[in-house]
């Protein structure tokens, strides 16, 4: 089982979103701390963001990287398509 760590820009974006969006990004994190890269939707990233993994829940996407040693999932961004990957 793993922990959650959430960026505070992470958690900024997140405290904006109301609360039906906020459940389900909860219920989200609570089904990736059995298994993060498991998950049906986790991507792995590329490029500049080579290790970190990515997962979409319509337009808003979560960016985390894994811990594997320390079993810590790090919510390093979370918020919409275009603006998350800058």
């Amino acid at each position: 089982m793993f922990k959650v760590i959430v960026h505070k820009r992470a958690l900024k974006y997140l405290n904006k979103l109301t609360s039906p969006k906020k459940t389900k990004i909860k219920e989200l994190l609570t089904e990736l701390i059995d298994n993060p890269i498991q998950h049906e939707d986790v991507k792995p990233m590329l490029g500049e963001w080579k290790g970190y993994y990515r997962i979409r829940m319509g337009n808003i996407r979560l960016i985390f990287w894994v811990d594997q040693d320390k079993k810590i999932i790090y919510v390093d961004h979370i918020g919409p398509r275009g603006d998350v990957y800058k």
